[in-house]
């Protein structure tokens, strides 16, 4: 996982999240706008979502809501068990290094 800034870009990466919203979307056979009016975004984010992957954060979970996504947006930043001795001896940090 640490090397998928290599393997994509940020870009990249937000457009594949688009297309699958749009897949998700096809597959409930919603359309844009009724998608748009479960989720309260306007049609036009959720275009431009699907087309380039830009929209706001609290506008992304609230698609995800209307998709019955929300745990894989929830789960985004889950904090992961410790891989390494240094990743546990630095568990209990409350702050990080300048």
């Amino acid at each position: 996982m640490a090397l998928l800034h290599l393997l994509a870009t940020p870009a990249e990466i937000a457009r594949n999240v688009g297309a699958n919203v749009k897949q998700l979307r096809l597959a409930r056979n919603l359309s844009r706008k009724s998608l748009a009016d479960r989720a309260g975004v306007s049609e036009s984010s959720i275009k431009r979502l699907e087309a380039s992957g830009s929209i706001s954060l609290e506008a992304l979970i609230l698609v995800a809501l209307a998709l019955n996504e929300v745990g894989q947006v929830a789960g985004l930043f889950n904090a992961m068990p410790p891989r390494s001795l240094e990743e546990l001896k630095n568990a209990g940090r409350k702050r990080g290094m300048r």
